[in-house]
């Protein structure tokens, strides 16, 4: 009897946790929540009037742990170890490392790698909305010096839909993921395997 009590307790204890309402008051913490991302990605960069499409995929954890591989038309790697950089360009079998400075975490990258003491002194929230399952909240740097300006995340049914940021350079940069899982990824997944 104590363990069905007690197993109804957790659920309740879950669902109670799911409930919470997210607002700028706690959108940071329910991101800096989440340790892991997977998603693949369909990004459009705007310029002048001019589109360009990518398509790829996505991991990361708050260890600064991340890979992103470009698929077409690029076909391109960019992984961290946490502490270096690896760029791996396939077309041209070049391979670039470097080691990671805290500059890094104030790009869009840095919301799902930065521990959560780095991404709450990096961004603020400046606004939230939601509408059903569709929660939208835009985080500003906190640094004038940033590559990007603001960033606006939607999320739907608290999973990752859709991030959408402006650069330095004007370009604007939107992101659609599809298949996005907040579920532990195992720490082999972020090695990036260099050819010969």
């Amino acid at each position: 009897m104590k363990q069905i009590f007690l197993f109804i307790s957790v659920i309740a204890f879950v669902n109670n946790i799911n409930a919470i309402n997210i607002d700028e008051s706690n959108f940071l913490d329910f991101l800096s929540s989440k340790k892991y991302i997977t998603a693949q990605f369909s990004q459009s960069t705007y310029k002048d009037s001019q589109e360009r499409k990518v398509i790829g995929e996505i991991k990361a954890n708050r260890k600064g742990m991340f890979k992103l591989i470009y698929e077409e038309p690029l076909n391109e790697i960019i992984s961290s170890n946490g502490y270096q950089l690896f760029r791996l360009d396939k077309e041209i079998e070049q391979l670039d490392i470097s080691p990671i400075d805290d500059t890094l975490f104030e790009s869009p990258i840095g919301i799902f790698s930065a521990s959560s003491e780095e991404l709450k002194k990096i961004f603020l929230v400046t606004s939230c909305s939601q509408k059903r399952n569709h929660l939208k909240c835009t985080l500003k740097s906190k640094s004038d010096n940033s590559f990007i300006r603001d960033v606006l995340i939607e999320l739907y049914e608290r999973k990752l839909h859709s991030l959408t940021y402006t650069d330095t350079f004007d370009q604007k940069v939107s992101l659609t993921f599809s298949n996005s899982s907040w579920k532990t990824i195992p720490d082999h997944e972020f090695i990036l395997k260099i050819p010969e």
